[in-house]
């Protein structure tokens, strides 16, 4: 994994976040850039998978109150909340990179990775149907990918010590979903933070999910 770049991001902006996303994704497909490994936070918002509806995914009247920003990224998958107490991973790689020619598969050996960072710290964490990262029965990590530009973006979710009574609240829609609206549902869970079993320092945290991201590819 010599040729990947390590970025740790300062901005907390979700909009600019998810736009540099899609922006590093188009230039490493591209060739402009190698591949890289991201890790950033976002200030309290929700993001929406590339084809959901936000009257089914989330209460936009107590995200406006709340000031909670929504956002919709470039992937598939379900709305998630973030705020400061979620960390981000992003993998962006040219397609040439991925180990396999199956997208899924690809997510899991990702997800696969943050999960073995987290059993170096001695929490028993699994790999769900899916390949959203549990601890017992309870959800700590979830994740979407795409595959554009030549290029492959796979970004995770990591609960840490998130506002879980806001992530709830922002993420119940007045709206019942229907199947006749063409828009992909998200998959409900329970969730906690890692935190909740031991606190982990940050960035022990990060080098050791990005060194089992480097064995992914080696």
């Amino acid at each position: 994994m010599e040729n990947f770049v390590f970025i740790r991001s300062n901005s907390t902006d979700p909009e600019f976040n998810i736009a540099l996303d899609e922006k590093l994704l188009y230039l490493v497909g591209l060739g402009v850039l190698p591949d890289i490994v991201r890790f950033y936070k976002n200030s309290t918002s929700v993001i929406l998978g590339r084809f959901q509806c936000k009257e089914f995914e989330i209460d936009e009247d107590y995200c406006i109150i709340h000031q909670i920003k929504i956002v919709k990224r470039t992937t598939g998958g379900g709305t998630v909340f973030h705020d400061l107490g979620n960390l981000n991973i992003s993998v962006i790689v040219k397609k040439e990179t991925l180990k396999s020619n199956y997208i899924l598969e690809n997510i899991h050996f990702l997800s696969s990775a943050i999960a073995n960072a987290l059993k170096y710290f001695n929490i028993e964490a699994s790999i769900g149907k899916h390949n959203e990262i549990l601890v017992g029965d309870k959800k700590v990590s979830g994740s979407a990918a795409a595959l554009k530009y030549n290029g492959f973006l796979y970004h995770a979710t990591l609960l840490l010590n998130s506002n879980l009574e806001q992530m709830k609240r922002a993420l119940t829609p007045k709206k019942e979903y229907h199947p006749g609206s063409k828009c992909i549902k998200s998959n409900r869970a329970s969730v906690m933070n890692i935190y909740e079993l031991r606190y982990i320092n940050e960035n022990d945290l990060i080098n050791r999910i990005y060194n089992e991201i480097s064995r992914v590819f080696k």
